[in-house]
């Protein structure tokens, strides 16, 4: 095989195989990503966004598949964080090595990659590569070209992918799917929500829990179903004594018990008057309930 050929043919390969490994590193970052925002309800920051708001609990019509908005909106989210993470852990791999004490990996280049895995060819397809053109006026040059062009012929494509790399990345994608599935399955979620963060903190202040001022008016102005406390000063007597007639009702006075009542003399229906017409009433409804009283009384 022509070593050019091979070259070229090589560097096709390993181009695919690493847009295979970025899209398997995608994957695997954007499920990450995806179930630590599920699992902490991340989705409900759409509520907080007047860009967003009115799309929330609203789905596109779409045939045959029904999906909510803010769905959408958090999985945009989740690409474009995770396509920021995988450029900046590129840009910075060199750091990253450097910050956990190891040598940083040097972009190799597909002829690289093969020496490596075959160590047989280690050097030598290099050295016919680079020489491959004063091969006709030289024998020695001449000899290791062929000699290489037939040991590259038996080398397959499959054997230069990094299984360590797609071996990683799978691994994290399966547990990713196994959590989120657990946690759409059983619903379990942390107990808090963004929408619960920013109303405990709109100003940067810890806001005390509201107070129902329907229910104060209404327990201030309720009566009192409960007889109060006697307070008791320290030397002072209270007269706890019932007055004269109490307790006495109307079956004492049928039972034959002896009774100082005096009954008055009887009166005309119209010559008497309710005791609500002396009652103090709301403003503004005084003069006419009085009104409405004397009319009855005068028509009676």
């Amino acid at each position: 095989m022509d070593l050019e050929i091979f070259t070229r043919h090589m560097d096709s390969v390993i181009r695919r195989y690493r847009v295979i490994y970025s899209l398997i590193e995608f994957m695997a970052i954007s499920l990450i990503i995806l179930l630590i925002a599920i699992f902490f309800n991340i989705g409900d920051i759409f509520k907080l966004i007047p860009l967003t708001e009115p799309y929330v609990g609203l789905s596109p019509d779409i045939p045959f598949f029904t999906v909510n908005y803010e769905t959408i909106f958090l999985f945009i989210i989740v690409c474009l964080l995770s396509l920021l993470i995988l450029e900046l852990v590129k840009k910075n791999t060199k750091r990253i090595y450097l910050l956990l004490n190891k040598t940083p990996p040097k972009r190799q280049k597909s002829r690289d990659i093969v020496e490596n895995t075959y160590p047989e060819l280690k050097d030598r397809l290099k050295t016919a590569y680079d020489s491959r053109n004063a091969a006709s006026g030289n024998l020695i040059a001449a000899e290791l070209n062929t000699s290489v062009s037939n040991d590259v012929e038996s080398i397959s494509a499959s054997d230069l992918i990094d299984k360590k790399r797609i071996g990683y990345g799978l691994a994290s994608i399966l547990v990713s799917c196994l959590l989120l599935g657990a946690v759409f399955f059983t619903g379990f979620t942390a107990p808090f929500s963004p929408g619960d963060i920013y109303n405990r903190f709109p100003n940067g202040t810890i806001m005390q829990p509201p107070i129902d001022e329907n229910t104060s008016s209404n327990n201030s102005s309720s009566i009192p179903t409960e007889a109060p406390p006697i307070a008791a000063e320290p030397g002072v007597d209270i007269d706890i004594t019932l007055p004269p007639g109490a307790g006495t009702g109307p079956g004492d006075m049928l039972e034959g018990n002896e009774s100082n009542f005096t009954p008055s003399d009887p009166l005309p229906p119209e010559s008497l008057s309710s005791n609500h017409f002396y009652d103090t009433l709301p403003a503004g409804y005084e003069d006419v309930v009085k009104d409405y009283f004397r009319k009855l009384a005068e028509n009676s």
